[in-house]
């Protein structure tokens, strides 16, 4: 179960694990639920039940109506991402006395600081992941903050990176795109929201002058703030907000390179996918994500100044110097060569099978976990 099926990597994720899950184990009976009813921009396979509940973004909501459904359907297992849905998962699991597996997809600390009930968020998450029976890390950063910061034992966690599926992105990246775009350009993917920064990325590519136009796909509160600065910056007619795009692939293909200015990650689905159809990386190096990535290892120091990584550009967060000088090295055309091929080269190792035979895995091992004569039925 999930918040919601808009626009986002961890809404993209849940649907392709939910469809080859269900695909590939015929004995097992997957259920999608959505908490909210939002229109969906992601579809799971038909042999995924689809499940809308009405919580209207609010988790007294979400847990009251989430503990009906368990009634209801008394599935084997329940696998939850994101914050709110797994907040209700697993106290609604605890209640009904089903196994709970959360996936965490952002970094805690750093993502719910900028929430305006960040104290509450914090300590509903410091109460109750402690108790879901498994815990999917999306990243190594992600999970050493929450054993350091939320008292999650470290017995409970594991890593398991973003699927990509490359021959579906590949396909996609051939079809021709859906909107007009400028013949040179750069691209940024992500909501526009504070976390995301895109006020440093356009002062930076104001302030870089390179000849490449700027496109940002994603939709957000941000968007008329955005354009505001743009003018303010004389660059309103190089900056392109597109919106959320069904297919970004086939605008991505056809960038210079790929640029990140997050403050906050979890594992950026976009920078991997990015990666796989050869776009040379620029990216803050914020608390998990980009540095694993293109480093290669987690636990790196942080980078303090522009730093070639193995497979990208690193710069450090909220630094628009560093970010003008990445944008103005990664323009020039040796250094997207070089990074374009190290991109494609790291992009394998995210392999779509490896991912689901980790996540057949934990949910295989949590089912013993059942108790009390519960019958050990088909996953729902």
């Amino acid at each position: 179960m999930i918040n919601s099926l808009e626009g986002g990597g961890a809404e993209r994720v849940i649907c392709l694990v939910a469809s080859v899950l269900a695909e590939a184990e015929t004995n097992w009976r997957v259920s999608l639920v959505t908490l909210d009813q939002t229109p969906d921009s992601y579809s799971p396979s038909e042999c995924v039940s689809r499940i809308r509940l009405n919580a209207r973004g609010s988790l007294l909501r979400s847990m009251t109506a989430l503990h009906r459904l368990l009634r209801r359907e008394n599935p084997d297992i329940v696998v939850s991402f994101l914050t709110r849905s797994n907040c209700a998962a697993i106290a609604c699991s605890r209640m009904a006395r089903i196994p709970c597996i959360v996936s965490e997809r952002v970094h805690t600390t750093s993502h719910l600081s900028s929430a305006h009930d960040w104290r509450l968020k914090k300590t509903l998450v410091r109460l109750l992941y402690p108790s879901a029976d498994r815990i999917i890390a999306v990243s190594h950063g992600i999970k050493n903050d929450l054993i350091e910061n939320y008292g999650v034992a470290a017995s409970k966690l594991t890593t398991i990176y973003n699927p990509v599926d490359t021959g579906r992105i590949e396909d996609a990246a051939r079809t021709s795109p859906s909107v007009d775009l400028p013949p040179d350009f750069i691209v940024a993917v992500g909501r526009l929201v504070p976390n995301k920064n895109f006020t440093m990325l356009l002062r930076s590519y104001a302030a870089a002058g390179i000849s490449s136009s700027l496109v940002i796909l994603g939709e957000g509160a941000e968007r008329s703030s955005l354009q505001a600065l743009a003018r303010e910056l004389g660059i309103s007619d190089r900056i392109h907000l597109l919106g959320f795009a069904a297919n970004p692939h086939a605008i991505m293909a056809r960038a210079r390179f790929y640029v990140s200015a997050s403050n906050a990650e979890g594992f950026p689905n976009a920078m991997i996918e990015a990666m796989c159809i050869g776009l040379p990386i620029v990216s803050t190096d914020c608390d998990s994500g980009p540095s694993e990535i293109l480093q290669g290892a987690a636990g790196e120091p942080k980078v303090t100044a522009l730093t070639m990584a193995k497979s990208g550009i690193l710069v450090p967060t909220n630094n628009e110097h560093a970010m003008t000088a990445a944008l103005r090295m990664m323009s020039e055309a040796p250094n997207r060569k070089y990074f374009a091929t190290a991109a494609r080269k790291r992009a394998l190792d995210f392999s779509l099978d490896r991912t689901l035979a980790e996540y057949r895995s934990v949910i295989g091992t949590s089912l013993p976990s059942l108790t009390s004569g519960r019958r050990l039925n088909a996953p729902a």
